[in-house]
């Protein structure tokens, strides 16, 4: 038998390719606008999964009595029930507003401003966007503090965010006016 020997061209172009030092700030905006948003999403969907496979719609397990409870409960609608049995509408809405967020995050990194706020709405909107999508307009939540309301890690990451995102304008822009006034 014959042994076959294979040359390697050498292509400019590959070698171009391979040679050249990664350029950190794509590393950084697909570290942050893909990873970020997917790791979240993957624990929602991960929790409510465990939820759906070992609790039936309507059992509850106290963790902490009075405190914190699991409570598996299945929503038509949005936060505390709103827009209960609107399925479209709340699809394009959280549609509209991903982008809306990827958005303002991609102004604020080429400003050089934080974009963690961001990304987490954006994880926690996905995860409750899949179940609207695949659970015909339902949302499986689970973790219930007894004097506010049953929720799942979406709308945790989704509040978070939230709360995260005000103090980083309260933050900007406070350092804005403290910038002006200097400048005065």
């Amino acid at each position: 038998m014959s042994k076959i020997k294979y040359k390697l061209k050498k292509n400019k172009k590959i070698k171009e390719i391979l040679d050249k030092p990664l350029d950190k700030n794509k590393v950084k905006i697909f570290s942050l606008f893909i990873l970020i948003p997917l790791m979240l999403t993957i624990i929602d969907q991960f929790t409510k999964i465990l939820v759906n496979k070992y609790m039936a719609v309507g059992d509850e397990i106290r963790v902490i009595p009075g405190l914190f409870n699991l409570n598996y409960v299945i929503n038509k609608g949005a936060a505390l029930g709103i827009f209960e049995n609107m399925t479209y509408f709340l699809v394009i809405i959280s549609l509209i507003m991903i982008g809306f967020l990827y958005f303002l995050a991609y102004n604020d990194f080429k400003s050089k401003n934080t974009i963690i706020p961001e990304m987490i709405i954006i994880g926690g909107a996905i995860g409750n966007l899949i179940d609207r999508i695949f659970l015909a307009g339902k949302v499986r939540d689970f973790l219930e503090v007894p004097f506010f309301a049953v929720m799942n890690f979406a709308d945790w990451f989704v509040s978070i965010g939230i709360i995260l995102l005000l103090i980083k304008y309260i933050y900007y822009y406070n350092r804005s006016e403290k910038n002006v006034n200097k400048d005065e």
